[in-house]
């Protein structure tokens, strides 16, 4: 008579047999298989770094608006608050055409100057450093809402506008560095002297670390490179991004005190040894 646990022990050997090339190939489907490719994402908390423009854009129907602050000199001193009993301040607004396109208006204080811009995403950071980089391209025009200083003059509107054009270059080198680096060009319509250029190029180079999930350091440096009028300074900003679940909150040090591209970027005159620098912050919210 035949041993119970003898044909168990053969029918289980049976199984394992026919079971094993299956498991084998799917064994070898999955070493075959490469990684999900995907596209970086995140690589700036917000559509800024401080003043200088990231790659980030809002996404498809999402509006993304921008409320900010820049106080008075911090060396005016005790009088003023180091600045605080004086402030200008940017509104701001960014709709997200597509996930790579979006369209902005802003006004500021600060020469009274009106912005529209358009932002687009041309190339987008890959996983597997098939693009190893982000690219991406900001224009945006500027209109002077200041009185003329001679009204009795010809004065023409044209002569109000200034552009800025920007390549976006980023990369996010891990889960806790993003750099950035901007080539801008701005063009004024109207320069004060004929010495003056209207052509400015300067380029930036902007970073970020995290210092926990929702915290990070900021900085940026914008380098002239040709045009700036005589009495310019490089603009140099610091500061720190704090996500509060539907809202970034920037605080930030900076020597520019307008918010636009044109002012910060051909514009700064304070000097970080002078302590001529403004203190600010940038709030943003999204809504779908």
């Amino acid at each position: 008579m035949q041993h119970p646990f003898r044909s168990l022990f053969f029918f289980i050997a049976l199984f394992g047999l026919l079971s094993f090339p299956a498991s084998s190939q799917s064994l070898l489907d999955a070493l075959d298989s490469e990684p999900e490719v995907r596209e970086v994402t995140a690589t700036f908390k917000d559509t800024r770094v401080i003043n200088m423009q990231s790659n980030e854009t809002p996404g498809a129907g999402v509006l993304h608006f921008v409320i900010a602050h820049r106080f008075g000199r911090i060396n005016e001193g005790a009088y003023s608050l180091w600045g605080l009993d004086n402030a200008s301040m940017r509104m701001g607004f960014d709709y997200g055409i597509t996930d790579r396109w979006s369209l902005g208006i802003g006004r500021s204080t600060f020469q009274k100057t009106i912005e529209a811009s358009i932002k687009g995403k041309l190339l987008i950071q890959k996983s597997d450093n098939s693009m190893p980089v982000s690219l991406t391209y900001y224009g945006v025009t500027m209109a002077n809402g200041l009185r003329w200083t001679d009204p009795e003059r010809d004065n023409l509107f044209s002569s109000r506008l200034s552009y800025v054009h920007q390549l976006i270059l980023t990369r996010k080198v891990n889960e806790k560095t993003s750099l950035a680096v901007v080539p801008s060009m701005t063009h004024r319509n109207l320069v004060s002297f004929t010495s003056q250029s209207h052509d400015q190029l300067t380029i930036g180079i902007g970073g970020r670390h995290k210092l926990t999930h929702r915290v990070s350091v900021n900085t940026e440096y914008h380098l002239p490179i040709k045009g700036l009028d005589d009495g310019t300074t490089n603009s140099l900003s610091l500061g720190v991004d704090i996500e509060t679940g539907g809202h970034v909150f920037q605080l930030h040090v900076t020597n520019s005190q307008g918010m636009f591209e044109r002012a910060f970027l051909t514009e700064t005159t304070g000097r970080w040894l002078d302590g001529d620098l403004f203190f600010g912050f940038n709030l943003s919210r999204v809504f779908s």
